[in-house]
């Protein structure tokens, strides 16, 4: 993240006004990121735009792997922001949040894959089943990090309100 390494190199210089200018930058970009998972969630991400000429199966995907993407960046700097240091050493959670960014990493790849292979038909139920196992652990791995956070209000407060406020989308996909 650019401001993190703003704000690191600006205080190993002592440049305060450059400090400053990162971390109102890094702060409105935490703040933008929660109102997008926020909006996102609500809607449903149904508002989300989506390129063209993707399948319009997989529309939905690209729309809540947005949705997804927000709340990642948005968990990932309120973990960085609350926990400091102690998020390198509670490697549980920052493996979780691994986690989240490797499972939108392999659903991202599975939609690019469906798409250069010439939508195959024959591949739609795999493509379909591999997406819904990728997001309903990415949404697994999701909770555990909330679950993990050191207060429980607030843990609270992200899990109802910035990454589900209505609920969990993704149950576990069918065999």
């Amino acid at each position: 993240e650019e401001h993190v390494l703003d704000e690191m190199r600006a205080a190993q210089e002592g440049n305060l006004s450059a400090f400053d200018r990162a971390l109102w930058g890094h702060v409105a970009y935490t703040v933008s990121n929660a109102a997008r998972a926020l909006v996102m969630g609500l809607t449903g991400s149904h508002f989300v735009s989506v390129p063209d000429d993707v399948a319009p199966e997989t529309r939905r995907y690209y729309q809540q792997l947005t949705r997804f993407s927000a709340a990642f960046a948005f968990l990932s700097d309120i973990s960085m922001g609350t926990m400091g240091g102690a998020l390198k050493r509670k490697e549980k959670l920052s493996a979780r949040l691994g986690d989240i960014l490797s499972l939108m990493y392999l659903a991202s790849a599975t939609l690019k894959r469906y798409e250069a292979e010439g939508r195959q038909a024959n591949d739609a139920p795999l493509m379909h089943w591999a997406i819904w196992d990728c997001m309903f652990r990415a949404q697994n791995a999701f909770e555990g990090v909330i679950a993990n956070f050191p207060n429980r209000g607030f843990a609270t407060l992200l899990r109802r309100v910035v990454v589900f406020p209505l609920g969990r989308p993704y149950v576990v996909p069918s065999d």
